[in-house]
């Protein structure tokens, strides 16, 4: 059984969030947990310095309604849930306490009453919360980031964004995860477009350094960003970088880049 992170009792919001998850599953979450009403509840494993902030009442509701990585990712896209430190490792240290506890056992009827019971207490009960309206594969890192910035950002801004400059002439290069579309069935559709291909490489860790840096960017721009497409959208992007990021390097996805030009 793993090292618990916490035995004692706490106060507050985040402590009876801890105690909670504590006796549910057997350990606490791994980052400083902060809320609301001024509670703080730091880790004794994992790493003091990323504070997840839980804003609201609606935040615990959305939880309740969508535990696991989902129902945190949206809480964060829809600003409920706030992370301060460096996200990327906020992200793979949730994900991994999150599979790790739902994993060593289900809820039973005693623990649905305990999540029942607090949630009442903290008058966080209602109905599932709406929104945010992103995709499915913004919240489980497997969505195109970059090419959505392309698209969706005036010229200027997308290029200082992503950093890099689209090839002239008949050439072409993509880069592709392999989920949700196989390889196969890009390469049918670059053929069905009248391109030949050249070549086919993975590209697992240049494609993370990729995505690092157009985080840093995005980062960097992001008070344009936000002005551009809205602050939730731009939310989504930044973690939808670092979960595609995880998802390459725990090889639940790999990168390929794909080169070719026009059929003669």
């Amino acid at each position: 059984m793993p090292e618990e992170t916490t035995t004692q009792t706490h106060a507050g919001v985040a402590g009876r969030l801890v105690d909670l998850l504590v006796q549910v599953y057997g350990e606490a979450p791994p980052v400083t947990l902060t809320a609301w009403d001024g509670s703080r509840v730091e880790p004794e494993v994992g790493d003091r310095a990323i504070e997840a902030h839980i804003e609201s009442r609606r935040t615990v509701r959305r939880l309740v309604w969508s535990p696991g990585q989902t129902g945190i990712a949206r809480a964060y896209i829809a600003g409920e849930l706030t992370v301060e430190g460096d996200l990327e490792t906020a992200v793979r240290l949730m994900r991994d306490y999150v599979e790790h506890a739902s994993a060593k056992r289900a809820l039973e009827a005693a623990d649905r009453r305990e999540v029942l019971r607090l949630t009442v207490q903290l008058g966080a009960v209602g109905p599932a919360p709406r929104g945010p309206n992103e995709p499915v594969d913004a919240v489980t890192g497997y969505l195109d980031v970059p090419a959505q910035l392309r698209d969706e950002l005036p010229p200027e801004l997308a290029d200082a964004v992503l950093g890099d400059t689209q090839r002239g002439g008949d050439a072409r290069t993509e880069v592709v995860y392999t989920d949700p579309e196989p390889l196969s069935a890009t390469i049918a559709r670059w053929e069905g477009d009248g391109l030949v291909v050249d070549a086919v490489r993975e590209v697992v860790a240049e494609e993370r350094e990729r995505l690092a840096r157009i985080g840093g960017r995005l980062v960097a721009h992001w008070d344009a960003v936000v002005e551009a497409v809205g602050a939730q959208h731009a939310r989504m992007w930044r973690l939808s970088l670092v979960l595609v990021r995880d998802n390459l390097e725990r090889r639940t996805i790999r990168a390929y880049e794909i080169a070719g030009t026009s059929a003669p």
